[in-house]
């Protein structure tokens, strides 16, 4: 079988799958709305620091508390902070933390789980078996303990987290690359005479990319909460810098008595996560028609 045969076969495959997605595909009114939030966080967080905001760390503790203004629109914090800058300010910094970790993520289990499930074996069975080994440690407490030891920066914290997650995206590529393996058109491919890098690239990748996608998007969320948390507990982001865990860890205090300081960068929060998980879940219905 030629190469050009080989390249209709797929792509005609693809053409027809895009049609009966748009038949088929609706996110719905929810996950519209989680994609416009998560759009526009994204796209504020790019824009901060060009807005025109106050310093999110310049105190004033004349005016602690004071509620929303013409000059503060969401009000002061406890010493006197914009509240709107620095929870503008903290959602860019938890975003590209969690950015980051995923980023990783995807970098070390996208072509790790793309080896084992096409060439398995050894490959398959050494990957597997350190993928077993974090996954059965939660990925909160290893973090905690790779901090400890080594004593870095958020980033760096967001790297470590990234290797962590990466043996959860490992496993699914690594089982729709299983599917796919054996399908028709990989055989041609190889009875053609395409390399394995061509295969996996041009083939196998496409493949997978739908389940990686729902995967990345859970892993936002969770990041998201494994960021806040560990700033919470004062070892991710230092104050005076701003994180929406950081937020949250100023303000417990205030739940009570100025509810308003704790509950809008929750608000934020929660909602980010829930827009990830809505955008998932959509995600996962595409993937059912592919």
């Amino acid at each position: 079988m030629s190469d050009t045969t080989m390249n209709d076969t797929p792509r005609t495959q693809a053409a027809e799958k895009v049609r009966r997605l748009r038949r088929s595909f609706s996110p719905g009114l929810g996950g519209l709305l989680a994609l416009g939030f998560v759009g526009i966080c994204a796209v504020t967080s790019v824009l901060v620091p060009s807005l025109p905001l106050a310093d999110p760390n310049a105190q004033d503790i004349g005016r602690a508390l004071v509620p929303p203004s013409a000059e503060n629109r969401l009000g002061t914090d406890q010493l006197g902070r914009d509240l709107l800058s620095r929870l503008l300010w903290g959602t860019r910094t938890s975003m590209l933390a969690a950015f980051t970790a995923v980023a990783v993520a995807a970098a070390i289990g996208v072509p790790l789980g793309l080896v084992a499930g096409y060439f398995r074996g050894w490959v398959d069975a050494v990957t597997g078996r350190v993928a077993d080994m974090f996954l059965t440690v939660p990925a909160l407490i290893l973090l905690l303990m790779v901090q400890t030891a080594l004593q870095t920066g958020i980033q760096g914290q967001m790297v470590t987290l990234g290797v962590i997650l990466a043996p959860r995206v490992h496993r699914i590529v690594r089982a729709e690359t299983v599917g796919l393996a054996h399908q028709p058109f990989m055989v041609a491919g190889r009875m053609s005479g395409c390399s394995h890098l061509r295969i996996v690239w041009r083939y196998l990748l496409p493949g997978v990319r739908a389940q990686a996608m729902v995967q990345v998007s859970y892993l936002l969320g969770l990041s998201l909460v494994i960021e806040a948390g560990i700033s919470f507990l004062g070892i991710g982001v230092r104050p005076p810098d701003a994180s929406l865990g950081t937020l949250l860890t100023g303000a417990a205090a205030m739940l009570s008595s100025e509810p308003r300081v704790v509950l809008i960068p929750a608000a934020v929060l929660t909602a980010l996560i829930l827009s990830l998980n809505l955008l998932g879940d959509a995600a996962t219905k595409e993937s059912e028609y592919e």
